[in-house]
């Protein structure tokens, strides 16, 4: 996909130049497409790039990581699982030379607790990147989500760009519209107020907003 935009400068993948600004990327085509990307993390991003082919590295540079951070989630679970054997056979052992009545030791919780530090971790960096304010991480609708992602469980990809702001956001109007139609038939049978609130912004428009109470 990658060498639609550039061309291979010495015939062996490890030089490749933009079609777009001509910048020479070292380091092979994936370092290409985090250039075509813009992610910055190791390449210069290329300021001539077109959009839709920005978009495209960028799912693809985001695809791959995740892939990346899969497998190593894979061998990471494989190994504490060998490790945690291990600890058992352990603990049963010493067991049997006190009569039997050892208790299993064993390192689950030990793991759990610190992956979910690093889980922790990350939620964070999330919210400090994005500059979201600290409150938002009490809203219902986040609490929720985390519990299904925890409920779908490993391989869950986040959805894209695209689908947030067009699919899933018109998705949200129809349901906010569905909710808001029920409310309207109970207007009709028990009433309701009507409020408004006038400001002027910056820019000195007359702004006033309307706001029903059932």
């Amino acid at each position: 996909m990658g060498w639609k935009h550039g061309t291979d400068v010495l015939g062996n993948g490890k030089k490749v130049k933009c079609n777009y600004c001509t910048k020479t990327v070292s380091g092979g085509i994936f370092r290409f497409k985090r250039h075509l990307a813009g992610t910055r993390e190791d390449s210069e991003p290329c300021a001539m790039v077109p959009e839709e082919v920005k978009i495209l590295m960028m799912k693809i540079v985001a695809e791959a990581k995740e892939t990346s951070m899969r497998k190593k989630r894979l061998v990471d679970i494989d190994e504490e699982d060998d490790i945690e054997k291990e600890m058992e056979m352990r603990a049963l052992t010493k067991g049997k030379g006190v009569g039997g009545s050892g208790v299993q030791i064993t390192l689950n919780q030990m793991m759990k607790k610190d992956y979910k530090d690093q889980v922790d971790q990350q939620v964070a960096r999330y919210f400090y990147t994005s500059a979201i304010p600290f409150n938002s991480i009490k809203n219902v609708e986040f609490i929720k989500m985390c519990e299904m992602i925890g409920r779908y469980g490993i391989g869950y990809k986040p959805p894209s760009y695209h689908d947030v702001r067009e699919k899933l956001l018109k998705q949200a109007v129809i349901e906010t519209d569905s909710m808001l139609e029920e409310f309207k038939k109970e207007w009709k049978r028990t009433g309701c107020s009507t409020m408004s609130d006038g400001w002027t912004d910056k820019k000195r428009r007359s702004i006033c907003n309307f706001l029903i109470k059932s």
